[in-house]
């Protein structure tokens, strides 16, 4: 409201969504995923989940890969509700020097949809992870009041949060989207992957190839969007700058939609996403590579050859999609 007062519009729309019959099976917000789908793979940047915002102390965040650098910034921005000696990002490094953001592969809220099924930049940040009074008759406002969150401190620290990150995506000129992030995750569990199924004669080298693309292609859009930044001195050349500025953007906003593939996992092909999406056997869980994880699991029960060939195949399903990324990002691939 006070920057709405001062005359403030955001550069981006902001949505404001309210989620009816999460239980079971997520049906509301996935409604809507499927029947807004055309509208938001062509104009969506991002989506920021609150589900259980507050369920006790200790800050936690899930996001896809781009956007760990954004939550570190605007985590610097605001204040640890339970410390006031410090900002929420400091007492989040504190334990390794280094923040944990996990990954959206598990379908237990509302950005399943939006990222397993249709490929949007996505995060979700709470503090307290699981409380003993969850859907029960005693999940009310008084226990809030008492235990959860006296004095509301910690609500007012994810909306603060929430807040930052969401006029970051609206209002910066460029998308605070940085996918060296998503090639360094990706490359890490690649590596894993290769420990595991070392022996089994499976080639990763297209994977780790596809990885390796991915990582210059996002070096060289952070080159280009820091060339305008810095180069910017006559208007005229602000002017012709803006096509640019809005060519990067659809390349960093479409690029995880590359991660996507039409057939969807193997025998669960609601599930788009080739890089994050559920454990086939706990809708709570989340795998890497799904995909592979599942011929793998699968080729392990059978032991034949031609189920570890249907590994080989999910792994060069794979190594496209990340390949996809790139080209999107170098503008290859529209």
């Amino acid at each position: 409201m006070k920057l709405q007062e001062k005359g403030w519009k955001p550069r981006r729309t902001i949505v404001l969504c309210n989620w009816d019959a999460e239980e079971y099976g997520l049906i509301g917000s996935t409604e809507w995923v499927e029947d807004n789908r055309e509208l938001l793979t062509s104009r969506a940047v991002a989506y920021l989940n609150v589900d259980c915002a507050v369920t006790g102390a200790g800050f936690h965040a899930s996001a896809t890969p781009q956007l760990d650098k954004l939550l570190a910034k605007t985590t610097q921005q605001v204040g640890d509700p339970d410390n006031s000696s410090q900002t929420i990002y400091e007492s989040w490094v504190a334990p390794d020097n280094s923040p944990t953001i996990e990954r959206l592969g598990g379908g237990g809220s509302d950005y399943a949809a939006f990222v397993q099924h249709i490929g949007i930049a996505s995060a979700d940040v709470s503090f307290g992870k699981g409380y003993p009074v969850y859907h029960s008759m005693y999940d009310d406002f008084v226990w809030m009041e008492k235990f959860g969150d006296p004095m509301f401190r910690r609500h007012i620290a994810v909306a603060s949060v929430w807040g930052l990150t969401a006029l970051q995506l609206a209002d910066e000129e460029f998308l605070p989207f940085d996918y060296l992030s998503y090639a360094y995750e990706l490359q890490k569990n690649a590596k894993d992957l290769e420990d595991e199924i070392s022996d089994k004669g499976i080639r990763l080298a297209p994977l780790f190839e596809s990885i390796k693309r991915l990582r210059d292609a996002a070096t060289k859009i952070n080159q280009e969007r820091k060339a305008i930044e810095e180069n910017r001195v006559w208007a005229w050349k602000f002017k012709k700058d803006q096509v640019k500025v809005r060519e990067i953007n659809d390349r960093l906003m479409m690029a995880e939609r590359a991660f996507t593939d039409a057939e969807g996992l193997s025998g669960r092909s609601w599930y788009k996403h080739l890089i994050y999406a559920p454990s086939k056997h706990d809708d709570y869980g989340s795998s890497y590579f799904p995909g592979i994880d599942d011929a793998i699991e699968e080729a392990r029960s059978l032991s034949t050859p031609e189920a570890w060939r249907s590994v080989q195949h999910q792994v060069w399903r794979v190594s496209r999609a990340v390949r996809h990324v790139s080209q999107v990002l170098t503008g290859e691939l529209t």
